[in-house]
């Protein structure tokens, strides 16, 4: 049964993406539509952003090179926490990942990331999963024997207070996110598996950089810039990986 769409989003639909009503129940349609983006790894197809949920495109784009550049996500089992409107979860797919599950916090950017998927990648199902507010934790929604071979996050870059669903996007209170993101990894991230995280402020990359130390991961910065030669917040963002020794990866 196809679903009742209000009639604002489904004009608004057709005028900026062309796209029809969907037979997929999980495709919620009850969000005004922002505006719409293209990207060269999309060709022509637009990607759609729901009022409330967080896109910067500059924050991600080394990310997105090494996904199709460098095939991080092919014949590999990814998880991205904080999907947004699920741009880096559905390249994942297009780019030969096996599977993608894609969580966030936000009920629009959960929507938002299902419409999105139904639209670029019709048939082929991304698994977005919707994190609570009472357990706000980067694997809240992720099973115990849950494990993958890539983890990647544009998580929200300062310390604030959470007021409006779409302050998940910049405001990571305490950076409980952060902490737990690393803390997770040695139940989550197999052997030889890739922890890439996005940011743009360098307060906490630093401290980014610290903690990692501290549960004894090794830091890398994939980016040729200085981060001491950089404002405070800064585009494009750095793409940074949290790498594990071996002994701590799940089922070592």
């Amino acid at each position: 049964m196809l679903i009742r769409w209000p009639i604002f989003i489904l004009l608004t639909c057709i005028m900026l993406v062309g796209c029809t009503s969907s037979s997929r129940k999980d495709v919620v349609a009850s969000y005004k539509i922002q505006q719409t983006w293209t990207f060269e790894e999309f060709g022509d197809r637009e990607v759609v952003q729901f009022e409330s949920v967080f896109w910067e495109p500059d924050d991600t784009i080394s990310l997105r090179k090494a996904i199709v550049a460098d095939a991080i996500s092919a014949d590999r089992d990814v998880l991205e926490i904080g999907t947004g409107t699920g741009l880096i979860a559905i390249l994942c797919l297009m780019n030969r990942a096996n599977k993608v599950i894609a969580t966030d916090i936000n009920p629009a950017a959960v929507a938002n990331a299902r419409y999105n998927a139904e639209s670029l990648l019709p048939g082929q199902r991304l698994e977005v999963r919707q994190v609570l507010k009472q357990s706000p934790g980067a694997f809240a929604v992720v099973g115990d024997t849950e494990s993958f071979d890539l983890i990647i996050s544009n998580p929200p870059w300062e310390n604030g207070v959470i007021e409006h669903p779409a302050d998940h996007a910049y405001y990571d209170p305490g950076f409980t996110l952060m902490d737990s993101i690393l803390d997770g990894l040695p139940s989550h991230l197999r052997p030889g598996g890739r922890c890439l995280l996005a940011y743009g402020h360098v307060p906490a990359i630093k401290r980014l950089r610290t903690e990692a130390e501290t549960r004894g991961y090794t830091f890398t910065i994939l980016d040729d810039r200085d981060l001491d030669t950089l404002e405070t917040d800064f585009l494009p963002g750095m793409l940074i990986e949290i790498h594990m020794p071996a002994e701590n990866a799940v089922g070592s």
